[in-house]
């Protein structure tokens, strides 16, 4: 058996993928999503391992012909609850989340079925005519397009919970710090080119005769989810454990409610008269519960007010504030002291968070709005 560059690029996926699944599995902290995330990787593998026995050879012999792999259908669903683990309040396991893997558990009894009704059988034809006589064929078609509706329908799920995820990060924390789980985002994006691989490639293959030219576009699709899968091997292991109870805060059993315009603007004025003269948004750590306690209001009533009335989150706002803090200081002669160390004192604890909200507040680096202000 010989191994070409497609089997060994698959090859190195897989060994990723095999060496992280133990290390997400046996992790001396118990991070929440572990098991989903190793449990996918470990599904993709599988795939790769039909895919190098069908290249190499050894799905058309006798022994591994309808070898039962069929782990597919289980990804999508892996996937979208490590995601669920990671961003969503209290969320935990239980048995009636099984109902979204029995497309993969009737997918791999299937496949056993298959592989328990042609084992023993003396020659390739009569295990190919007795597959046949279990619908072998319609039913991996119906299969291939459960996993174009599985794939899809959970790249949405799992979109959905990421933005629900991020609006409560800007919603509830000023802390610059805070994790914003790009690598979700980063997963859902090369997900997404990946479903749409896979469904042109679907497609070329029903409505053309591409499959009898070449299957180069197979292999690319094979070799990139390879890729994919080396990535989430690599990076999984090193993700910062984050604190959920930052951003999902208990409220606080205020019976005040808010709702006329004229206590709305109440709320406003001293919400502003709290962060201009008790600077509150210096706290580098300041969250929505803080700021509630000093006003006596929920935390939802407060975040609903900041967004309707300033039309920004409450990590904008804040942000708006440190930002003007700053800028007074930047544009003090007197004031030796170093860019980082006046956003240190204005509430940012992350030098890049910084940079990166200055810019995009004023369209300058600090160092071009001194600048400027001087030339003026």
């Amino acid at each position: 058996m010989q191994f070409s560059l497609f089997d060994v690029l698959l090859l190195i996926g897989i060994t990723q993928g095999i060496v992280a699944v133990p290390l997400l599995l046996f992790a001396k902290k118990k991070r929440p999503g572990n098991v989903f995330l190793a449990l996918a990787i470990l599904s993709f593998c599988m795939l790769f391992i039909k895919i190098i026995m069908n290249y190499s050879g050894l799905l058309g012999t006798l022994t591994f012909r309808y070898f039962p792999n069929a782990f597919e259908l289980a990804t999508g669903p892996l996937l979208y609850f490590y995601a669920l683990a990671i961003t969503a309040d209290g969320f935990k396991w239980n048995n009636k989340l099984l109902i979204h893997f029995i497309p993969f558990a009737l997918a791999i009894s299937y496949a056993l079925l298959v592989y328990y009704n042609v084992y023993g059988q003396p020659s390739i034809l009569l295990k190919d005519q007795t597959a046949s006589k279990l619908y072998y064929q319609p039913i991996k078609e119906l299969e291939d397009w459960l996993i174009i509706i599985s794939i899809l329908g959970y790249l949405f799920l799992g979109y959905q919970q990421f933005r629900k995820f991020q609006k409560q990060v800007q919603d509830t924390t000023a802390d610059s710090a805070y994790p914003t789980l790009r690598w979700v985002k980063s997963i859902l994006f090369l997900c997404i080119i990946l479903f749409l691989a896979l469904l042109i490639n679907m497609l070329l293959s029903r409505l053309t005769n591409i499959n009898n030219v070449t299957d180069l576009h197979w292999q690319l699709l094979y070799t990139y989810q390879a890729g994919v899968t080396y990535y989430l091997g690599f990076m999984a292991y090193r993700q910062p454990e984050i604190d959920l109870k930052q951003i999902y805060l208990t409220e606080e059993s205020y019976n005040k409610k808010y709702g006329e315009n004229n206590e709305i603007e109440l709320v406003v004025s001293h919400l502003e008269t709290a962060l201009s003269s008790q600077s509150l948004y210096k706290d580098p750590m300041l969250n929505i519960a803080q700021v509630s306690k000093v006003l006596n209001i929920r935390s939802s009533n407060l975040s609903q007010i900041i967004n309707t009335h300033y039309k920004k989150s409450f990590r904008a706002l804040i942000n708006e504030y440190r930002i003007e803090d700053i800028k007074r200081k930047l544009l003090d002669t007197e004031n030796k002291a170093s860019i980082l160390s006046l956003a240190l004192e204005s509430g940012f604890n992350s030098e890049a968070s910084f940079y990166r909200v200055f810019k995009a507040s004023t369209g300058m680096t600090p160092k071009d709005f001194i600048q400027k202000n001087k030339n003026n």
